[in-house]
């Protein structure tokens, strides 16, 4: 496995990935979505699965940005007060588990 990977990175492509700031940039962004997705507890502000913590005077708030929007919710809330950032923090880690699986599912088929 890591004369493989010695091998791509010295290899053309591992070259114009590495010189290229797009691929990098979207390596970045790909490494923080798997980053946040799995440690979402941590990450994520509020838990959408929490039901003691939801508050329907918070429903449908703006995003921070416009003026009547609440820092607490940086990407708003639902129509039941539920933070939309954390909703699409847990929606990644489960469409992570759901990619994984299919993968693994995939070569199991595959190989037998």
């Amino acid at each position: 496995m890591k004369k493989t990977l010695a091998r791509w990175f010295d290899s053309d492509v591992g070259y114009s990935f590495r010189t290229s700031p797009m691929a990098m940039l979207a390596a970045a962004i790909a490494v923080v979505c798997v980053f946040c997705s799995l440690f979402a507890g941590w990450v994520a502000p509020h838990n959408p699965f929490d039901l003691s913590t939801l508050e329907l005077s918070d429903a449908r708030l703006p995003p921070a940005w416009i003026a009547e929007g609440s820092s607490k919710y940086l990407l708003g809330t639902d129509d039941q007060g539920r933070d939309i950032l954390s909703a699409v923090i847990y929606g990644a880690r489960i469409s992570l588990v759901v990619g994984l699986a299919s993968v693994l599912l995939s070569v199991v088929v595959g190989v037998a």
